[in-house]
């Protein structure tokens, strides 16, 4: 009876979460929602609180990432959510100032980055998750034959789907959650959802 409950609970949270994912989308993260990217050259090392200091000063409260680009690390990159040419401005003669160089306004390269979609997120783990599902499914096979020539009691098909239904469901609760609760989509979605395949693939062959 506990089990039906569990089942059914889960079952229900999956449907609530593909009802919000199809009506709001999910929630992207900073980096993946649109944003700019400003690329100042500084030519020497710098630190990248220093940059931030300077604009959050100019930019106030919004979401800043700072990053070093290039070989040597004396460009900055700055993602922003928007920044008017003022701002631009006014950023641009702090860090002249700071670092005594002579960049102009129009030195500075500003990229208008636009949203990634789910698709393009999940996209570069599709078929490594392909290539290891199918290698699960292969080892599960030879596994439960392995366990029937031993004279044990087991049925194939019925143990197989077992083992897919719970694993895929796991990766769709996973995301339903995240579409109920609006948690952000980051660069760490996927490699939990990768760690969570492992873990229950791994409790799947340990119960069967």
């Amino acid at each position: 009876m506990k089990k039906k409950i569990g089942i059914g609970i889960i079952a229900l949270i999956i449907i609530i979460g593909i009802v919000v994912a199809s009506i709001w989308g999910f929630n992207l993260g900073f980096t993946y929602s649109d944003h700019k990217e400003v690329d100042i050259y500084i030519g020497e090392e710098f630190e990248n609180k220093e940059i931030y200091d300077m604009v959050k000063e100019i930019i106030g409260n919004q979401k800043i990432v700072i990053q070093k680009v290039e070989l040597y690390e004396d460009m900055v990159a700055i993602s922003v959510k928007d920044i008017t040419d003022e701002q631009l401005e006014n950023l641009n003669t702090k860090i002249n100032e700071k670092y005594g160089i002579e960049n102009e306004t129009e030195d500075i390269l500003v990229t208008e980055v636009p949203s990634v979609s789910i698709v393009d997120i999940v996209k570069p783990y599709i078929i490594p998750a392909i290539i290891s599902f199918a290698l699960v499914i292969v080892y599960f096979i030879i596994y439960i034959a392995i366990y029937k020539h031993q004279g044990n009691e087991i049925s194939m098909p019925k143990a197989l789907a077992e083992t897919v239904v719970g694993i895929v469901a796991i990766q769709l609760l996973y995301f339903a959650i995240l579409a109920i609760t609006r948690l952000p989509i980051n660069q760490f979605t996927m490699p939990i959802a990768a760690v969570l395949f492992v873990l229950t693939t791994i409790a799947k062959l340990c119960n069967n």
